[in-house]
């Protein structure tokens, strides 16, 4: 079965790291781990404080176990080995690749890149809408015009016969 390990090691110890690296290593082969070539190694600031640490080196690696009853001796070396401020083993056939630093970086700028181009391409349309209904509206105009002459030409009859009207009231008066 395929395990991800994923530790915290504190910056104060950052000059023991390929110490407790290897330290860590050894837990898990002598119980028969083969691990993978990818490493996620990147040092950080924590949410919160772990042992005066306010920054810490995370490691994440992959590794695979023949004999699944050995997890629970791993998991109790862990606990108790001092080099390591937290850790946790994970099933990674339900998490997604494991990727290096400069490979999230990587698609994260090939994902910004993307969305720039489909933001740039939304824009462009709604330009495009916004100059057709530029186009259009002219040919409203013009048609609203008609029907406005037509209404006031309606309205002239109109005040013309109530003209005639008082006319006549008064001549003949």
């Amino acid at each position: 079965m395929r395990y991800e390990l994923f530790y915290l090691i504190g910056v104060s110890k950052e000059l023991e790291l390929a110490k407790i690296k290897q330290e860590v290593d050894e837990i898990i082969t002598e119980h028969s781990g083969v691990f993978e070539e990818k490493i996620t190694e990147e040092k950080r600031k924590m949410a919160y404080k772990i042992k005066k640490d306010t920054h810490g080196i995370y490691i994440a690696k992959r590794f695979s176990l023949k004999n699944t009853a050995h997890i629970n001796e791993i998991i109790k070396k862990l606990n108790l080995y001092p080099g390591i401020l937290r850790f946790i083993i994970s099933d990674a056939s339900t998490l997604p690749e494991l990727k290096t630093k400069e490979e999230r970086i990587e698609q994260e700028e090939k994902r910004n890149a993307s969305e720039a181009m489909q933001k740039e391409k939304q824009e462009l349309i709604e330009k495009e809408k916004i100059a057709q209904k530029d186009r259009m509206v002219p040919a409203k105009k013009e048609s609203s015009k008609k029907k406005d002459t037509k209404e006031e030409i309606e309205e002239k009859k109109e005040t013309a016969q109530d003209l005639d009207k008082k006319l006549e009231e008064i001549l003949n008066i």
